[in-house]
């Protein structure tokens, strides 16, 4: 039996390249994201190199959208082997310019959604005393940037998170990775140069 991954956030960049990656290791690969409709791009890759990609709709904001799609994963493959907690966005300004909500609002997406994801799939790789749980960080978690507070304030919580992780799931068989990418040219950077100009408009 393939072993089964989820990604989250992979309609793009290092999202989308990570699903591909597992694929052609013979992952049996769920790629989710918030709005299945932008699964072009991975889905014409997939097809380019014949690999099987399964794609799920998944709203990382949303509490029920998570259960739902555990459930969904479980109920067609049994496991969850890999969980690779990718998805989120850079919400930037200085700190006295940023409002509350926006700062619930980034932290809601880029921490809060993966605490809630790994308390549903860790009890499943408790109980196969396997698995592999990568958290995608960025360098911004070990150093603080003017302008950037909120974002950089998710990705240190997310180190914190990923330590403790490490203790409390190691001894049942399960893994915890962080990985702290630096600067990648994806979407991401696309959109805040965008956004960046919309505002200046």
């Amino acid at each position: 039996m393939n072993k089964v991954a989820l990604v989250t956030g992979s309609s793009s960049g290092i999202g989308l390249e990570t699903v591909l990656s597992l694929a052609r290791d013979g992952y049996n690969t769920f790629a989710s994201m918030r709005d299945t409709k932008k699964a072009g791009e991975l889905e014409y890759a997939a097809k380019k190199e014949n690999l099987k990609i399964n794609v799920i709709e998944l709203d990382v904001d949303s509490e029920e959208s998570i259960i739902s799609t555990i459930k969904k994963i479980m109920a067609e493959s049994g496991r969850i082997d890999v969980l690779v907690n990718n998805a989120g966005y850079g919400q930037f300004g200085c700190t006295e310019d940023v409002s509350i909500e926006d700062f619930r609002k980034q932290f809601e997406t880029n921490f809060f959604s993966i605490v809630r994801i790994i308390q549903e799939v860790s009890p499943i790789m408790r109980n196969q005393k396997s698995g592999i749980i990568v958290n995608i960080s960025s360098v911004v978690g070990r150093l603080g940037l003017p302008g950037s507070s909120a974002y950089i304030s998710t990705k240190f919580a997310l180190e914190g998170l990923s330590e403790c992780l490490r203790y409390e799931l190691g001894q049942f068989g399960v893994k915890t990775t962080l990985i702290e990418p630096g600067v990648i040219k994806t979407n991401f950077f696309n959109s805040l140069k965008n956004s960046r100009i919309k505002g200046r408009s």
